[in-house]
């Protein structure tokens, strides 16, 4: 699948498996996703794969710039709730590894040990390390990419470091049901936020903006 396909259905099934109690939550959900979602591909090999990925990498980037803005402009206690469940000496910590996790990842063949359980594991503990909060959205995020691949023609090592791939063999990676599966995760991202902001967080969005 494509980077901008992964990053939809990534945010899609954050947004529904953890389903945000609150704005705060919503926007972290969203930044973590959009780094989940693609981080995968880290270890793609052609130039067009890399062009797609630095694309998707610069919008997880403004995603990220994105929060820092709405914690900013709304002090909605992200750094708040950050300073009460982790510390500097583990976001340097966590940061290091994640770069040696992705460093490695970057240097094994496509579809191996950065789309394995073995590196969903990893970077799901190196993400709870860094901030717990961002877990259960990087981590649903990043499986949606793996269970998307295994659509496609060529198989993934989910078992890695085990040689064995898998795949279902219905697509090829940037085909037709890769288009419907984009629209299809921007649909339901849209909706389920939708819904959130209209039925639970009314009531704090109306807060946010009296006093603007």
């Amino acid at each position: 699948m494509t980077g901008r396909t992964h990053w939809t259905v990534g945010t899609a099934a954050a947004l529904c498996v953890a389903q945000p109690p609150n704005i705060r939550e919503w926007v972290l959900c969203v930044a973590a996703a959009a780094v989940g979602s693609v981080i995968s591909d880290i270890d793609v090999t052609t130039s067009d794969s890399r062009e797609a990925l630095n694309r998707i990498t610069a919008v997880s980037v403004l995603a990220v710039a994105a929060a820092g803005v709405a914690e900013a402009w709304w002090h909605l206690g992200i750094v708040r709730n950050f300073d009460r469940e982790s510390n500097v000496f583990r976001l340097i910590l966590g940061f290091a590894a994640f770069l040696a996790i992705c460093t490695f990842g970057k240097k094994q063949p496509h579809r191996s040990f950065m789309h394995s359980f073995l590196g969903l594991f990893l970077l799901g503990s190196v993400a709870g390390l860094i901030y717990p909060a961002m877990t259960p959205y990087f981590s649903a995020a990043m499986l949606s990419h793996m269970l998307l691949d295994l659509l496609n023609r060529r198989g993934v090592r989910l078992l890695y470091p085990l040689k064995k791939g898998f795949c279902f063999g219905i697509c090829s990676a940037d085909g037709w049901l890769d288009r419907k599966l984009f629209l299809a995760g921007g649909a339901v991202s849209l909706l389920v936020s939708l819904i959130l902001f209209f039925f639970r967080y009314r009531q704090e969005v109306l807060r946010l903006f009296e006093g603007i």
